[in-house]
C-alpha cells in the first residue's frame, strides 16, 4: 500500500513538472516574460548597429547561437498589452490569436558570426507588428512579423 502511494505521488509529480514544461520554455520563463525580454524596448529608440550588438547581446540572444533576426518594439508595456485588444488576425501558424498594429521598432540581422560573436546591422523604423496573445487578460506572448 505504501509503495503505491508512493509511485502515485511520484507519477503526479513526474506529471505536474512536465505540464510545466510545457508551458514555461527555457531559463523558467514564461512565454510572455520571453516575449518581453526579446521583444520590447520602451526607453530607447535604437535603430543602429551599435544598439543591435548590444541588446543581442544583452537580452541573450547570442548564446548558444547567434540569433538571425529580432525586432525590438519601442513602445511602452501598456501601448504593447493594448495591442492585444485590437481585431483578431490570423497568425503565420495559422491560429487566430494574432494582433496588429503601427509601431516604432528597430530590426536587428545578423551579419557575421563567430564562435565568440555575433554582429548585427539595425534598421529603425515605423511599421506594423503582428503579434500573438494568450489568457485572461491577454497578454503578448509570441512575435509573428
Amino acid at each position: 500500500m505504501a509503495l503505491q502511494k508512493t509511485l502515485s505521488l511520484l507519477l503526479l509529480s513526474l506529471l505536474t513538472l512536465l505540464g510545466l514544461g510545457l508551458v514555461q520554455p527555457s531559463y523558467g520563463e514564461t512565454m510572455h516574460q520571453r516575449f518581453l525580454r526579446e521583444h520590447v524596448d520602451s526607453n530607447w529608440t535604437g535603430g543602429n548597429n551599435w544598439y543591435c550588438n548590444t541588446m543581442m547581446q544583452r537580452r541573450g540572444m547570442t548564446r548558444p547561437r547567434c540569433k538571425q533576426l529580432n525586432t525590438f518594439i519601442h513602445a511602452d508595456i501598456g501601448t504593447i498589452k493594448n495591442i492585444c485588444r485590437t481585431p483578431n488576425i490570423r497568425c503565420k501558424n495559422g491560429r487566430m490569436n494574432c494582433h496588429g498594429r503601427h509601431v516604432r521598432v528597430t530590426e536587428c540581422s545578423l551579419t557575421a558570426s563567430s564562435q565568440r560573436k555575433c554582429s548585427y546591422q539595425g534598421r529603425g523604423r515605423s511599421r506594423r507588428v503582428v503579434i500573438a496573445c494568450q489568457g485572461n487578460p491577454p497578454v503578448p506572448v509570441r512575435f509573428d512579423k
